[in-house]
């Protein structure tokens, strides 16, 4: 039996960690993975989370792109050099059997070193309009794995395949609570509908002020609808100075500053108000929880306004834009929404028909074939044949 040896490589944003490291999570106890490797960015996002995890990992000194004229996009080429040949001594010590890069600057060093060495590498794009590293190293890629069927006609490898798996999500979001035990765990009544608002583990400064702004008419509806509100731990306290006490102490609203695991909240959750970044539209996805989308009007390329349009198309969420995000607009999106059961009925199943629970799985296998038949080239290579 062939024993694989994997790098993973991404960084930037949570968009290109996670479904790497849900990789690594659905590797690690696969009997035939002899290591497992990280390679990433110098003191960023995917050093820690790889750390918390117990995945070795190699820091390079990369960075991204300078897109203004400047002394930084001077050096830029001769820094981006230095850390391909940093990840082509690593690959040589550590003699990988594939290679994954799930997108972001950090990714590149490293998938530009296996295809100088001969590597063969997997690309994940995890967004609706793919970023520049994997719209670049596309070509070459052995597979092209998607996270959304939006990206798979702007990536076209020369001679690998282009599936589009899904994005991989953590093991929690893969079996969830039921919804009354959801509800039960976070102290909520499981007999009204339930909003759930999160910017993701830093808030929104937006969609806080629109949803506060909002709570006091929603608090009125009849009949009447509960609303949980994940902040972030940096503006907990501002909200709750900004917010009338009536509506602060409501027994229907609950404010919190993080959730140590979000399935269990969007597993109580009716609709979610949130971002629209790769990773959040998949768990959503995976859960079956519909959405108002607010895309991040800021990330590169816009690609998560990219991301809530095709998940709007497809039926599944509705999409405010940043700029049109006020109170009323809010209100009048979660009423039309949360009050028509019809609708409620058909977006969640839109949303559940765009859910790949297998992404992590899938991914995992189709990168261990890329192992065994490069394994099998080499032994072939050693022997003459």
């Amino acid at each position: 039996m062939m024993k694989h040896r994997f790098v993973l490589t991404g960084g930037g944003t949570g968009g290109h960690i996670y479904p790497a490291l849900a990789v690594a999570e659905q590797l690690k106890d696969d009997p035939d993975l002899e290591a497992i490797l990280y390679i990433g960015a110098k003191g960023h996002l995917e050093e820690k989370l790889a750390a918390e995890r117990g995945l070795d990992f190699v820091a390079l000194d990369v960075s991204g792109l300078p897109r203004k004229l400047s002394g930084k996009l001077l050096s830029w080429p001769f820094q981006f050099t230095a850390s391909v040949f940093d990840a082509r001594r690593i690959l040589l010590d550590f003699a990988p059997s594939a290679v994954l890069g799930t997108g972001g600057y950090a990714s590149a060093p490293a998938l530009a070193a296996a295809r100088l060495l001969g590597i063969p590498y997997a690309i994940h794009e995890p967004d609706a309009h793919p970023g520049l590293v994997n719209r670049m190293l596309s070509g070459s890629a052995s597979l092209v794995s998607c996270g959304m069927q939006g990206a798979h006609s702007r990536l076209k490898p020369s001679h690998g395949r282009i599936i589009v798996n899904g994005n991989p999500v953590g093991k929690s979001f893969l079996a969830p609570l039921k919804r009354d035990a959801a509800c039960a765990v976070l102290g909520l009544r499981s007999d009204l509908k339930t909003v759930l608002v999160t910017g993701g583990s830093q808030g929104a400064r937006a969609l806080n002020d629109a949803v506060i702004g909002a709570l006091p008419k929603l608090l009125e509806l009849d009949p009447p609808i509960q609303v949980i509100h994940q902040v972030g731990s940096k503006n907990i306290h501002e909200c709750k100075e900004t917010m009338e006490p009536l509506t602060l102490n409501n027994s229907r609203y609950f404010l919190r500053d993080y959730f140590d695991d979000l399935a269990v909240a969007y597993a109580a959750s009716d609709l979610a108000i949130c971002r629209a970044g790769a990773m959040t539209v998949s768990e959503l996805s995976v859960m079956g929880t519909p959405a108002i989308f607010v895309p991040y009007p800021f990330a590169a390329a816009d690609h998560q306004t990219h991301n809530a349009r095709y998940m709007a198309s497809k039926g599944a969420a509705q999409l405010i834009a940043q700029s049109q995000l006020s109170p009323d607009s809010l209100h009048k999106e979660i009423v039309e929404i949360l009050l028509n059961d019809d609708r409620l009925r058909q977006m969640r199943k839109a949303m559940s028909g765009e859910g790949k629970a297998q992404a992590a799985r899938d991914l995992s296998s189709q990168l261990k074939e890329l192992s065994t038949a490069f394994q099998i080239r080499q032994s072939k290579e050693k022997v003459g044949v």
